[in-house]
């Protein structure tokens, strides 16, 4: 430790929330967690540390053991942290297309409600239902057949608006390759 105190007393000092104790710890391990978060991920490594001490803060007072322990236990933190900003990443990239990609094609709006009212009441709900897994077709059926909003859809699925219309997107995308040229969009 930076400082020539005992851990114990260091650690029971953070946990009553005495600045010195806390100033210790971050001295301590802080330019560690960085090192190696930007060893692993050099854009995220500042974020990602804040995550882990504000995990370290929430849980300080359940920690039991020593200094190598609660470094042991930081970089578990740290890394799950990590494994977790990845998979954000993953999730959230986006590949950039040119602006003439899109040009050509049809509004949603109007695509997806033409290719439901193409079909009977009971053909599209009967299509939807065996086509779509069980959340897409709610959203379907919330969203297009009964015109419910995407927040009020939301709340009703517990979920994030973001994640409704993603649902949607995908959901409506999969309706299509299944009609085929059942339907052609309006150009």
């Amino acid at each position: 430790m930076a400082h020539e105190r005992d851990f114990g007393a260091v650690l029971d000092g953070a946990r009553a929330g005495a600045p010195w104790a806390v100033a210790a710890l971050f001295e301590d391990l802080q330019p560690r967690l960085l090192r190696y978060l930007r060893s692993r991920d050099r854009d995220a490594a500042e974020d990602i540390a804040a995550e882990v001490w504000e995990a370290i803060a929430r849980g300080i007072r359940s920690f039991d053991g020593d200094e190598a322990g609660f470094r042991g236990w930081a970089f578990t933190i740290a890394r799950r942290r990590l494994i977790d900003a990845r998979r954000r990443t993953a999730r959230r990239q986006t590949a950039v297309s040119a602006t003439e990609t899109f040009d050509g094609l049809p509004a949603v709006d109007v695509t997806d409600v033409e290719a439901i009212e193409r079909l009977s009441a009971e053909d599209a709900v009967t299509l939807i239902t065996a086509t779509l897994s069980e959340e897409q077709a709610d959203v379907v059926l919330l969203r297009v057949v009964a015109g419910v909003d995407t927040a009020a859809v939301a709340e009703m699925m517990q979920r994030t608006e973001t994640w409704v219309r993603v649902t949607q997107h995908r959901a409506l995308k999969k309706l299509a390759e299944t009609l085929g040229p059942k339907i052609s969009a309006p150009m």
